[in-house]
């Protein structure tokens, strides 16, 4: 049977840049990647003659074999600017073609020649490991703080009223939160919580200018302050064009607003723009849904290192060779 066709127009997405070393295999020859996947499926590499169990982020090579079971489904997007949706009891080889046959039948999706689609950026490591071990001598240099900042953190931001969050290891009665541009405070509002929205009666913030903040917590004995982080406002021009595009990307995957393919879509485009802390959430979304998949707490690691949380990208590997142990056992 053929596969029904359906257009629809993502522009300038590079799907999942790159992030990770790929240990193995070059990025290059990387066809396809699973995206999303209900139920049982599995794969099996060219050079392999066993068929294993796929995850989140699974890459397929020229000459792979991927197939579902009985109630389940399996969707991939490939480097020919299309996404295949695998029904249940379906199979396909992987190959440079177009996806044109399957059994049984699924559906294509494809992406207009104006997206630029680069899946080779979706890396799954071979070796959790050797990653981790890297890493795991590593801590913050900050001295421990009782108040640490989560978000806007280290980032770009796409809108001119964020909301602000952080977290305390201590209690404390009131937390003020400070804002400051390079000429100095540009408000300070206190409140009770470990978040808060923009203030209503604040002027916005400046599109294309860059912005510090802190907080500090009053308590009866001690006061506290966080460490201040920087954040910056993308253009005008930009912020509309970004606005665009999530509504084709979200039109796109109307059919299923929740689901993992639309968070790895938004989630690469967010990082392709810089806003990092929106791609953390996007990924951080996928690692609830597919608790078992590794591949998106090493994303979250990658984000995490850039952004400068060096403790949560510990915890992000961690958690990923955790899971990995799990497997192997």
């Amino acid at each position: 049977m053929k596969f029904q066709e359906k257009s629809f127009s993502l522009v300038c997405l590079f799907f999942l840049t790159v992030w990770l070393t790929v240990s193995g295999q070059q990025a290059g020859q990387c066809l396809a990647v699973i995206t999303e996947l209900d139920g049982e499926v599995q794969y099996k590499k060219a050079s392999d003659k066993e068929f294993i169990k796929a995850s989140w982020g699974t890459q397929l090579f020229q000459g792979d074999q991927v197939k579902t079971l009985a109630g389940s489904e399996a969707s991939l997007l490939f480097s020919n600017n299309s996404f295949v949706t695998l029904g249940p009891n379906g199979s396909m080889t992987i190959s440079g073609k177009k996806p044109s046959e399957t059994q049984p039948a699924g559906n294509v999706k494809n992406i207009s020649s104006a997206t630029m689609v680069n899946i080779s950026g979706l890396t799954l490591r071979k070796d959790n490991k050797k990653d981790v071990g890297a890493l795991a001598g590593l801590r913050s240099d900050d001295t421990e703080l009782s108040i640490e900042l989560t978000s806007p953190f280290n980032t770009l931001i796409k809108t001119n009223r964020p909301p602000f969050s952080w977290t305390a290891k201590a209690p404390f009665d009131k937390y003020i939160v400070n804002l400051y541009n390079s000429k100095g405070l540009v408000w300070s509002i206190k409140v009770s919580g470990c978040s808060m929205n923009y203030p209503e009666n604040e002027k916005e913030l400046e599109f294309g200018q860059s912005y510090f903040w802190n907080v500090e917590g009053e308590a009866f004995i001690e006061n506290d302050k966080s460490a201040n982080h920087k954040f910056s406002v993308i253009p005008l021009e930009k912020s509309k064009e970004v606005m665009e595009q999530e509504a084709l990307i979200m039109s796109a995957f109307r059919d299923d607003p929740a689901g993992s393919n639309l968070h790895s879509v938004l989630g690469a485009y967010y990082m392709d723009l810089g806003l990092l802390q929106d791609a953390i959430n996007e990924f951080r979304a996928i690692s609830e849904i597919y608790e078992e998949a590794t591949l998106p707490h090493e994303i979250l690691s990658s984000l995490y290192t850039d952004v400068g949380n060096k403790d949560k990208a510990i915890e992000e590997l961690q958690k990923a060779l955790a899971l990995a142990k799990n497997k192997e056992e």
